[in-house]
Protein backbone atom coordinates (compact mmCIF):
# COMPACT_ATOMS: atom_id res chain seq x y z
CA UNK A 1 0.00 0.00 0.00
CA UNK A 2 2.88 2.58 0.23
CA UNK A 3 4.02 1.30 -2.54
CA UNK A 4 0.71 1.73 -4.71
CA UNK A 5 0.68 5.81 -5.19
CA UNK A 6 4.33 5.79 -6.98
CA UNK A 7 3.00 2.95 -9.14
CA UNK A 8 -0.21 4.87 -9.51
CA UNK A 9 1.88 8.31 -10.40
CA UNK A 10 4.32 6.35 -12.69
CA UNK A 11 1.29 4.09 -14.52
CA UNK A 12 -1.17 7.02 -15.02
CA UNK A 13 1.28 9.46 -16.27
CA UNK A 14 0.39 11.53 -19.50
CA UNK A 15 3.93 11.74 -20.76
CA UNK A 16 5.07 10.31 -23.36
CA UNK A 17 7.56 6.98 -22.82
CA UNK A 18 10.82 9.13 -22.56
CA UNK A 19 9.50 11.27 -20.25
CA UNK A 20 7.74 8.79 -18.04
CA UNK A 21 10.98 6.75 -18.45
CA UNK A 22 12.66 10.31 -16.77
CA UNK A 23 10.12 10.32 -14.02
CA UNK A 24 11.03 6.57 -13.83
CA UNK A 25 14.79 7.54 -12.93
CA UNK A 26 13.60 10.56 -10.89
CA UNK A 27 11.81 7.87 -8.68
CA UNK A 28 14.48 5.73 -8.58
CA UNK A 29 16.83 8.48 -7.74
CA UNK A 30 14.60 9.50 -5.19
CA UNK A 31 13.77 5.72 -3.01
CA UNK A 32 16.55 6.33 -0.93
CA UNK A 33 14.72 9.12 0.88
CA UNK A 34 11.58 7.09 0.88
CA UNK A 35 9.82 8.42 3.53
CA UNK A 36 10.56 12.06 1.89
CA UNK A 37 9.04 10.66 -1.53
CA UNK A 38 5.74 9.13 0.26
CA UNK A 39 5.37 12.61 1.97
CA UNK A 40 5.72 14.19 -1.53
CA UNK A 41 4.50 11.83 -3.53
CA UNK A 42 0.89 11.37 -2.02
CA UNK A 43 -0.43 14.50 -2.62
CA UNK A 44 0.77 14.51 -6.05
CA UNK A 45 -0.77 10.76 -6.31
CA UNK A 46 -3.96 12.05 -5.15
CA UNK A 47 -4.17 15.03 -7.36
CA UNK A 48 -3.99 12.74 -10.38
CA UNK A 49 -6.26 10.64 -8.95
CA UNK A 50 -7.95 13.42 -8.94
CA UNK A 51 -7.39 14.22 -12.55
CA UNK A 52 -7.66 10.77 -13.96
CA UNK A 53 -11.31 9.83 -11.82
CA UNK A 54 -11.45 7.35 -9.49
CA UNK A 55 -11.23 3.87 -11.10
CA UNK A 56 -8.48 2.42 -9.20
CA UNK A 57 -9.64 -0.68 -10.43
CA UNK A 58 -9.08 -0.15 -14.16
CA UNK A 59 -5.67 1.48 -13.55
CA UNK A 60 -3.87 -0.74 -10.71
CA UNK A 61 -1.16 -3.24 -12.08
CA UNK A 62 -1.37 -7.03 -10.76
CA UNK A 63 1.75 -8.37 -9.18
CA UNK A 64 1.52 -10.17 -12.26
CA UNK A 65 1.78 -7.42 -14.60
CA UNK A 66 4.39 -6.06 -12.71
CA UNK A 67 6.58 -8.94 -13.38
CA UNK A 68 5.71 -9.31 -17.05
CA UNK A 69 6.92 -5.46 -17.40
CA UNK A 70 9.79 -5.82 -15.41
CA UNK A 71 10.67 -8.98 -17.69
CA UNK A 72 10.19 -6.83 -20.61
CA UNK A 73 12.06 -4.07 -19.20
CA UNK A 74 14.28 -6.50 -18.66
CA UNK A 75 14.44 -7.92 -22.00
CA UNK A 76 14.08 -4.00 -23.79
CA UNK A 77 17.44 -3.45 -21.56
CA UNK A 78 19.27 -6.50 -22.99
CA UNK A 79 18.41 -5.82 -26.53
CA UNK A 80 19.40 -1.88 -26.30
CA UNK A 81 22.63 -3.39 -24.89
CA UNK A 82 23.28 -5.58 -27.46
CA UNK A 83 22.60 -2.94 -30.06
CA UNK A 84 24.61 -0.31 -28.11
CA UNK A 85 27.47 -3.25 -29.00
CA UNK A 86 26.65 -3.71 -32.39
CA UNK A 87 26.82 0.26 -32.90
CA UNK A 88 30.24 0.39 -31.52
CA UNK A 89 31.09 -2.93 -33.60
CA UNK A 90 30.24 -1.43 -36.22
CA UNK A 91 31.86 2.17 -35.03
CA UNK A 92 35.28 0.27 -34.67
CA UNK A 93 34.70 -1.14 -38.23
CA UNK A 94 33.72 2.24 -39.52
CA UNK A 95 37.43 4.16 -38.12
CA UNK A 96 39.06 1.50 -39.76
CA UNK A 97 37.49 1.42 -43.44
CA UNK A 98 38.24 5.43 -42.53
CA UNK A 99 41.98 4.51 -41.68
CA UNK A 100 42.11 2.13 -44.45
CA UNK A 101 40.89 4.98 -46.80
CA UNK A 102 43.21 7.38 -45.69
CA UNK A 103 46.51 4.68 -46.47
CA UNK A 104 44.85 3.96 -49.32
CA UNK A 105 44.77 8.18 -50.89
CA UNK A 106 48.37 8.13 -49.66
CA UNK A 107 49.39 5.03 -51.76
CA UNK A 108 47.12 6.48 -54.57
CA UNK A 109 48.86 10.00 -54.39
CA UNK A 110 52.77 8.19 -54.36
CA UNK A 111 51.43 6.00 -57.41
CA UNK A 112 50.53 9.21 -59.15
CA UNK A 113 53.99 11.22 -58.67
CA UNK A 114 55.57 7.55 -59.11
CA UNK A 115 53.22 7.28 -63.05
CA UNK A 116 54.63 10.98 -63.63
CA UNK A 117 57.97 10.08 -62.94
CA UNK A 118 57.75 6.85 -65.28
CA UNK A 119 55.95 9.09 -67.71
CA UNK A 120 59.11 11.88 -68.31
CA UNK A 121 61.38 8.72 -68.19
CA UNK A 122 59.63 7.22 -71.15
CA UNK A 123 59.59 10.21 -72.22
CA UNK A 124 63.21 10.99 -72.26
CA UNK A 125 63.70 7.33 -73.37
CA UNK A 126 61.54 8.11 -76.73
CA UNK A 127 63.41 11.12 -77.77
CA UNK A 128 66.95 9.09 -76.75
CA UNK A 129 65.94 6.63 -78.99
CA UNK A 130 64.82 9.13 -81.96
CA UNK A 131 68.05 10.83 -81.86
CA UNK A 132 70.10 7.68 -81.91
CA UNK A 133 67.94 6.60 -84.84
CA UNK A 134 69.16 9.60 -86.50
CA UNK A 135 72.63 9.35 -85.52
CA UNK A 136 72.95 5.44 -87.32
CA UNK A 137 71.18 7.14 -89.89
CA UNK A 138 73.95 9.34 -90.20
CA UNK A 139 76.14 6.83 -89.73
CA UNK A 140 74.87 4.52 -92.53
CA UNK A 141 75.24 8.07 -94.73
CA UNK A 142 78.76 8.51 -93.47
CA UNK A 143 79.63 4.37 -94.01
CA UNK A 144 78.84 4.18 -97.55
CA UNK A 145 80.17 7.23 -98.40
CA UNK A 146 83.53 6.30 -97.25
CA UNK A 147 82.30 2.78 -98.77
CA UNK A 148 82.07 4.68 -101.92
CA UNK A 149 85.54 6.08 -101.37
CA UNK A 150 87.50 3.15 -100.63
CA UNK A 151 85.59 1.62 -103.75
CA UNK A 152 87.41 4.48 -105.60
CA UNK A 153 90.27 4.35 -104.19
CA UNK A 154 90.99 1.07 -105.31
CA UNK A 155 89.62 1.17 -108.60
CA UNK A 156 92.32 4.19 -108.79
CA UNK A 157 95.02 1.57 -107.48
CA UNK A 158 94.18 -0.73 -109.79
CA UNK A 159 94.00 1.61 -112.73
CA UNK A 160 97.71 2.88 -111.57
CA UNK A 161 98.94 -0.54 -111.69
CA UNK A 162 97.80 -1.52 -115.48
CA UNK A 163 98.52 1.96 -116.52
CA UNK A 164 102.07 1.38 -114.93
CA UNK A 165 102.37 -1.93 -116.09
CA UNK A 166 101.53 -1.14 -119.52
CA UNK A 167 103.87 1.59 -119.45
CA UNK A 168 106.63 -0.65 -118.57
CA UNK A 169 106.17 -2.94 -121.29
Amino acid sequence: SKLEPEQNNVSKSPLPPEKSSQNALDDSEEKPSAEESKDKNLPDAQSNLGLWGDGKGEDELSPEEIQMFEQENQRLVGEMNNLFDEVRQIEGKVVEISRLQEIFTEKVLQQETDIDNIHQLVVGATENIKEGNEDIREAIKNNAGFRVWILFFLVMCSFSLLFLDWYDN
